[in-house]
């Protein structure tokens, strides 16, 4: 089959389909409509497709070439398996939209906006009653959720990879087996600290003890509303925008980056980046919740947002649109972990760094509950996805992510919390990587490298590139031998007074 056919119909595919997902997450449109983009499209994933694109992998004859080919024959041997579960995954999307949850007292809303008031409700008694009724919707979400798990592993199987991890050992550009045992060693290493801090910060702001706490209140505890006032919502785009032209760098992008700030009744309590089309169309989203959340949230998907925006409009397919998503996630956490230091706070909001010395330490914690939260996560994906049954995954997922977290949570969202295609392991690889280009940068450019606008061409210079490297191969050409959790841990320490 014509490759570069294949890559014009991915492309234009990846347009509209990106574009249907941004209007339906935003709440600009009530339902996701995906049958139809596929229709458009038919051929694009056709099982001839993707191997054809295999073949030529296998017999490509240099390392670079072979990569590229990989991507695409990843690509295609995915979307096979997204278009034959597109309406299951349709109606979860349709689903998830159009229901309600009843709040303690009766009033109606829809779940996605409880996501924002369960975190803002002060009283545990009304947020444990709202976790319930969101826990319903879950459980009826996992009438789509289980065909889907279902069909992928039975695909997996049917295309040749002998299941599912083993489609995930030739299709990613790494293997995801080195992430897991980086990850144990990290939760091992912190163990002690998380126990004491965790605890502390239960007992100090909620009254409860390690054990007794559910997930909603870890939210409700990292939520932080006492900081609020160091983090003014009318601030929030106008201080970006300030400090994106401190780096040389247009928050914007000359107008291929639009932001979408609207707090729609369905929008997604899930702030996201849709890339419709690289360069020239990209959609920051966010539905702003209140507080620090809101500014990490809209740096993270800044991050992707001027990556996206800044990719060399020639460059091939595979940089610009496909690749290992764990370089533009470390793009994203590069930015959103601005808000863990003291200077850039001070630089960008006002005041002295000492104003921020509560924040800081609130905000170390709540990374450390995240990058252990995550390390269990990938460890019950691995169980998750040994093979198709589904007996006991609820308890399993329940156990890991308390065993790790110290907190309860809720067993039904054992196939929601769950990102396809073992996501999570690019967040994890991203988080490694950011630490390292923020130490490039300090050394390149300072210590408040964020003021010099040689750290945005500096950038730049990379963001042209798209994805062309992977993480590793990035993390290389930064003059490091390999990704790792350890820099994380000692940063974390350090902040937390070990």
């Amino acid at each position: 089959m014509d490759l570069d056919s294949l890559r014009a119909q991915a492309e234009a595919f990846l347009a509209e389909s990106r574009l249907e997902w941004y209007l339906a997450g935003a709440g600009v449109k009530e339902r996701v409509e995906l049958a139809p983009i596929y229709a458009r499209h038919a051929g694009l994933f056709a099982r001839e497709g993707a191997e054809a694109a295999a073949r030529a992998c296998a017999g490509a004859p240099e390392a670079g070439g072979r990569e590229r080919l990989r991507e695409l024959w990843s690509f295609l041997a995915l979307g096979l398996i997204r278009e034959r579960v597109k309406e299951l995954t349709e109606q979860a999307a349709n689903f998830e939209s159009a229901a309600t949850v009843r709040l303690p007292g009766g009033e109606e809303v829809p779940y996605r906006q409880s996501a924002v008031v369960q975190l803002n409700e002060p009283d545990r008694a009304r947020r444990t009653a709202l976790e319930r009724a969101r826990g319903e919707v879950v459980r009826r979400k996992n009438a789509y959720l289980a065909p889907i798990h279902a069909a992928t592993h039975a695909l997996a199987g049917e295309l040749g990879f002998g299941g599912y991890l083993g489609m995930m050992a030739r299709l990613k550009s790494y293997p995801l087996g080195p992430v897991r045992e980086e990850m144990a060693r990290f939760l091992r290493r912190t163990e002690a600290l998380y126990l004491r801090e965790m605890g502390r910060a239960l007992r100090g702001r909620l009254g409860l003890d390690l054990g007794e706490a559910e997930r909603h209140d870890a939210l409700h505890l990292f939520r932080g509303r006492e900081h609020d006032r160091l983090f003014p919502a009318e601030r929030l785009a106008a201080s970006a925008r300030e400090a994106c032209r401190g780096m040389g760098l247009d928050l914007e992008a000359g107008g291929r980056v639009r932001l979408d700030l609207e707090p729609r009744p369905r929008k997604s309590p899930r702030a996201f980046c849709a890339s419709v089309r690289v360069p020239e169309e990209v959609y920051l989203v966010i539905r702003p919740r209140g507080g620090h959340d809101d500014y990490r949230a809209f740096w993270h998907e800044l991050g992707h947002a001027l990556h996206f925006a800044h990719t060399g409009a020639g460059a091939p397919f595979e940089a610009k649109r496909l690749g290992d998503n764990s370089v533009t996630e470390g793009f994203a956490m590069l930015f959103d972990h601005l808000l863990l230091d003291g200077a850039w706070l001070a630089d960008t909001l006002g005041g002295e760094e000492e104003d921020y010395r509560g924040f800081l330490g609130h905000i170390a914690l709540f990374e450390l509950y995240m990058l252990r939260r995550y390390a269990a996560k990938i460890d019950y994906e691995f169980a998750l996805h040994g093979g198709p049954e589904l007996g006991g995954k609820e308890a399993l997922y329940a156990g890991k992510l308390a065993g790790a977290t110290q907190v309860a949570y809720p067993p039904e969202s054992y196939l929601d919390d769950v990102d396809p295609f073992f996501y999570c392991a690019n967040y994890l690889r991203a988080w490694m990587l950011q630490a390292q280009l923020r130490e490039v940068l300090k050394t390149r450019f300072g210590r408040r490298w964020w003021r010099s606008e040689g750290s945005g061409a500096f950038l730049k210079e990379l963001w042209k590139e798209g994805q062309a490297q992977d993480a590793d191969a990035l993390s290389r050409r930064l003059g490091f031998g390999s990704l790792g959790a350890e820099p994380l841990a000692e940063e974390i320490e350090g902040m937390l007074g070990v």
